[in-house]
């Protein structure tokens, strides 16, 4: 008889676990052993291109084109890492992001898309990922990452009533950004020549029609996007207050929507060095857009909600057999009074 002690029953598991475990290595603090940042770097990619083919090869494709077997079946498409057109970022529109913004989509998705959030993936799988998904482009090589815009301080924060500032932003969105041109207008063209003229432009002899509506244009991709009509559609990138600046201040690569935060500096013509338009607006812009989200209608009231119980229900695919069904019914009557059933 072969008797097992427990120092080989621990030799054998550790072998087993050797030899089963395919992963990259990628520990660094290997007793007397220094990695070349070239050694790291190439674990590093090894674990990111395990990673991106487990978990985002589906949709992305093999050669991060966006051509994955589900990318057919998708609206909007999945990004093509090779054009590195990214939307959502703290640089101009048009620079590439940084890996702050590449990990903030990884772990919180795009909403309203199929690209879902990885909340719970570990900080060195998401940073291998990301140095993955950079060898699909040149770009990166070539141009390098762009810088954060700047980030003024918002002077609205501190105050509970923000109507201060949704009001300041609705002149803002229609009578300086004019937004409308791609987005709905949420007034109609006489309040928007109003407040043309609050702020000394021209006005407007006509608008154009649907200007309760988005206005579908191009990106850079040749697909035909629509940006958000905030009384119904989904904000991608974040519908927080500081999303909401940093997506209107940095503005969409790709897309019509312009960086703004270099365009907000305006001084009246009439020599008083009065400040028209400011950087600070853009926060108010940013309330007042969250405000368009807010006024959506509730699809589902509160005292509408139903809690339904953890009974696990049977579920019959070809009908339900005599004896279950007599039980649920004895079981939905009050004790005592008898039920009849047909079968």
């Amino acid at each position: 008889m072969m008797r097992c002690t427990l120092a080989s029953i621990v030799l054998a598991v550790v072998a087993f676990q050797v030899g089963c475990d395919s992963r990259p290595d990628i520990e660094v603090s290997r007793v007397g052993e220094t990695l070349s940042d070239e050694v790291l770097l190439t674990q590093q990619l090894k674990y990111g291109k395990l990673s991106y083919e487990q978990l985002c090869i589906g949709c992305h494709g093999a050669k991060g084109d966006g051509n994955g077997e589900a990318a057919r079946f998708l609206d909007p498409k999945p990004r093509n890492f090779k054009f590195a057109y990214f939307k959502f970022s703290s640089t101009r529109s048009g620079e590439l992001p940084t890996d702050a913004d590449l990990k903030r989509t990884i772990k919180y998705g795009l909403k309203g898309s199929a690209m879902p959030a990885f909340e719970f993936l570990p900080e060195p799988q998401v940073e291998a990922l990301i140095a993955y998904i950079k060898t699909f482009s040149p770009k990166w090589h070539e141009r390098g990452t762009g810088s954060p815009i700047p980030i003024v301080d918002d002077p609205y924060r501190s105050l509970d009533d923000k109507s201060e500032a949704i009001a300041r932003g609705e002149v803002i969105y229609h009578g300086y950004a004019t937004c409308w041109t791609c987005h709905p207008a949420y007034v109609d063209g006489g309040k928007i020549n109003d407040y043309r003229k609050q702020l000394g432009f021209t006005t407007y002899d006509q608008f154009r029609d649907g200007l309760g509506e988005s206005v579908g244009k191009a990106n850079v991709e040749g697909w035909m996007i629509f940006p958000p009509n905030f009384h119904r559609d989904y904000v991608r990138s974040g519908a927080d207050i500081d999303s909401l600046y940093r997506s209107i201040a940095a503005g969409i690569t790709g897309t019509a929507m312009p960086t703004w935060v270099d365009s907000m500096n305006l001084e009246s013509d009439d020599g008083s060095k009065t400040m028209l338009v400011q950087t600070q607006d853009l926060w108010a812009l940013a309330y007042y857009v969250q405000s368009l989200m807010r006024e959506r209608p509730t699809k589902v009231k509160p005292d509408q909600l139903v809690v339904r119980g953890d009974r696990a229900r049977t579920i019959y695919i070809n009908g339900i057999p005599a004896d279950a069904a007599k039980k649920q019914a004895d079981a939905a009557e009050p004790a005592g009074e008898e039920v009849d059933v047909d079968f």
